[in-house]
């Protein structure tokens, strides 16, 4: 039986009306000739031929009756791949204004949970012809790295022709729906189990806990908690379901130039990045807190040996200093790299698995309405915020794609926009470069493209600060 984890179960719970738990990820092709381009009826044999290699994919979620338990990942009887396969042309002149126009259509929509919860739209229209393909998937599904995973097995021309690693799923791994009878049995069985083993959790979590106390109070570098440790800024406003997108471009020749003069992480590097472009977009609207930001970073636990997969949520999540009271990027960066290593070490002590062991123990029937409680409070601006912002990354191995013999121009990520955080930062590395994709709620980030531009601005400031390259003054505004 394929049951949900209660860190899978999460992004069901926090669903709603104003906010989905879906990612978007966007696949772009490079130019092409008309007699070249992808059709919808070669995309459809592509992933029809390769859906045994994504079994999730057939798959839709059991829920357990009353809400007891978490539930179960069944084959979907009446699947069919056309109600997931979509097309649609952008209107002229197909450049990135039209892109960013679609995905702002699309990153807010719901997806059915009767179905299995995913949809691939091929998008036509492109200037130069160029296309793309528009991915969304449930986050209930998989994290990055199991999202990552299904994109690489449906589309990488070289993927078929590497044979499963150790510990991946198999080919064909049956999912039957064993009937609420005995869904229900076996979840009381599971829950009668998982509290039995409850206290001695509590023990565990009670040591590592004072541990994280202990540690927090003789550390010379004092790093965002895990709850409302963060100012409340204009991008903490996210009460409806409006959405805007906008992506920066970073070259990872800059960014290891860097590292490289500093001798920090990729991650400070971006983590630095985004402090010195929320700074002055801040400061711009005159909006600049006198506290630093705080960004939730998620950060994945894979098991030892862990191999390839397609589903399951594996991360954890460490609170980030963005030290926006500093000026100079030099500061910035070194502020942000030594409260990283403090935030991670604490997050160590506390145990990657510690938050996620008793979030799977609580049954929906609390945790859904814990979860729409706690939305509202966010909504309604009653409570203060946890983060400012949300960043995450991801990096695509093994060099560029390709799709029916098409080069993959570029690949990124996208993050839901949660009540209370209207900002979510989704890094993704793809060949030479790095993009920092933007999805808002516009209340927030009112012309995300500014900030995009500013990211870009902040990084050419990092690198002439660190490196020695010439400033790239900051533009005023784009169209």
């Amino acid at each position: 039986m394929h049951r949900l984890a209660g860190s899978d179960a999460g992004f069901l719970f926090i669903e709603g009306e104003t906010q989905t738990s879906t990612c978007v990820d966007v696949v772009l092709l490079a130019p092409a000739s008309p007699d070249e381009a992808l059709t919808p009826e070669v995309l459809r044999a592509r992933v029809a031929a390769r859906l045994p290699t994504t079994p999730g994919l057939r798959r839709r979620m059991r829920p357990v009756p009353g809400g007891l338990g978490h539930g179960l990942w069944v084959d979907d009887p009446t699947f069919a791949l056309d109600r997931h396969l979509h097309h649609v042309v952008l209107p002229a002149p197909g450049e990135e204004a039209q892109l960013r126009a679609h995905l702002a259509e699309v990153l807010p929509l719901l997806l059915d949970r009767t179905r299995p919860m995913w949809a691939l739209t091929l998008v036509d229209g492109l200037a130069e012809g160029r296309q793309a393909l528009v991915f969304q998937f449930h986050h209930t599904l998989a994290d990055g790295a199991g999202l990552l995973e299904t994109i690489t097995r449906l589309l990488d021309d070289r993927a078929a022709e590497v044979p499963p690693a150790p510990g991946s799923e198999p080919a064909a791994d049956p999912a039957r729906d064993p009937g609420a009878a005995l869904v229900l049995v076996l979840t009381l069985w599971h829950q009668l189990v998982a509290w039995l083993a409850a206290p001695r959790l509590l023990v565990r979590t009670v040591r590592r806990f004072r541990a994280v106390e202990r540690r927090r109070a003789t550390a010379e570098v004092r790093v965002p908690g895990s709850l409302r440790d963060a100012p409340a800024t204009v991008l903490n406003r996210s009460a409806d379901s409006n959405r805007d997108f906008a992506r920066a471009r970073l070259e990872m020749a800059d960014v290891r130039a860097v590292r490289g003069a500093v001798g920090c992480t990729v991650s400070d590097v971006v983590l630095a990045v985004v402090t010195g472009a929320l700074r002055d977009h801040l400061d711009d609207r005159d909006e600049l807190p006198d506290k630093p930001l705080v960004a939730n970073v998620p950060v994945g636990h894979e098991p030892p040996g862990a191999g390839p997969r397609t589903t399951g949520n594996h991360f954890s999540n460490y609170f980030a200093l963005l030290p926006t009271h500093l000026v100079d990027p030099r500061d910035q960066l070194a502020a942000v790299s030594a409260a990283t290593e403090e935030s991670k070490h604490q997050l160590r002590l506390q145990g990657m698995e510690t938050i996620p062991a008793w979030i799977d123990r609580i049954p929906p029937l609390v945790a859904a309405r814990v979860a729409a409680r706690l939305a509202a409070r966010q909504r309604e601006g009653s409570a203060a915020p946890d983060f400012n912002v949300l960043i995450s990354n991801m990096r695509v191995s093994g060099g560029p794609w390709t799709l029916h013999g098409r080069e993959v121009e570029d690949f990124f990520m996208t993050g839901p926009v949660a009540d209370g955080a209207g900002l979510n930062i989704t890094v993704t590395g793809y060949g030479d470069h790095l993009t920092l994709a933007l999805v808002v709620n516009p209340s927030a980030v009112e012309r995300p493209e500014l900030l995009a531009l500013g990211l870009e601005e902040s990084m050419a400031r990092l690198r002439a600060a660190t490196v020695g390259t010439p400033v790239v003054p900051r533009r005023g505004d784009v169209a």
